[in-house]
């Protein structure tokens, strides 16, 4: 009887231990399942994310290139402007001196007298 006792009591604690085993096999790939539906959500909002900075990164260089093609253009644009009334300007105060050369001279002087006043004055206030 002893031993119907212990082998009774043998089977109950195997049964419990079988049953423990079982039970932590069963929550652990719960918990292992739990884990990879987590993972791969966090997977696919993070490849989503990726994507949608990606798109941005590519939308915001197109803008900024176009942007500064047309800057670009507009100084290109506003050089040749310029330049040409530059040239202008040269021909017109090269005809005025060919046209009037005494008034030319004497402008010319006054100019530098001018100048040669406000350098020394500059000069003056440095002292």
């Amino acid at each position: 009887m002893a031993d119907s006792v212990f082998s009774d009591s043998a089977e109950k604690a195997v049964d419990a231990v079988t049953d423990g085993v079982a039970a932590a096999r069963e929550k652990f790939q719960r918990l292992n399942d739990d884990v990879q539906d987590r993972y791969r959500k966090v997977s696919k909002d993070v490849r989503r994310s990726a994507e949608r900075a990606s798109r941005e990164i590519r939308r915001s260089a197109d803008a900024a290139r176009e942007t500064y093609r047309d800057t670009a253009k507009k100084v290109q644009k506003g050089y040749r402007r310029a330049s040409s009334d530059v040239q202008r300007l040269g021909r017109d105060v090269g005809e005025y001196v060919s046209e009037n050369p005494g008034k030319s001279v004497l402008i010319a002087a006054g100019v530098g007298f001018l100048i040669g006043l406000i350098v020394r004055r500059r000069d003056e206030d440095d002292d």
